[in-house]
């Protein structure tokens, strides 16, 4: 019985994932002086009333990714700075005028794997 209900929870994990979409557009934001990728998406919510069921179950995603500058090239996913206790990136970030591309790997090294960010993708770069 409990394999059966860890491999429904992998199945709705993996559902969860499948239906995650990002948005078209990033967005540049300064903080501090500070430079960062701000990244939207629409995500499904694993935990829901089932009296909810006919409503809609995403929910509105985002993440802010701190580059080290916004010229035009590649950014190596190791020069990405992170906060205290979070995984590096390995991977890069491609900024090419109004074109940008993220191809990160959370350097995940307690489970010893690198695994795809869910955000990858292409974006038109919204410069505010």
């Amino acid at each position: 019985m409990k394999t059966k209900k860890i491999y429904i929870l992998a199945v709705l994990l993996l559902i969860a994932c499948r239906n995650a979409e990002n948005k078209k557009e990033a967005f540049i934001q300064t903080e501090d002086g500070k430079v960062f990728i701000k990244l939207k998406g629409e995500r499904v919510k694993l935990v829901h009333n089932p009296k909810d069921l006919r409503k809609n179950n995403t929910y509105e995603d985002s993440i802010s990714i701190q580059i080290p500058s916004l010229n035009d090239g590649t950014i190596k996913g190791n020069d990405i700075p992170i906060k205290d206790g979070q995984y590096n990136y390995q991977g890069y970030i491609m900024i090419d005028k109004d074109l940008l591309k993220v191809n990160l790997l959370i350097d995940d090294t307690d489970s010893k794997q690198l695994r795809p960010l869910s955000w990858n993708g292409e974006y038109k770069l919204i410069r505010e």
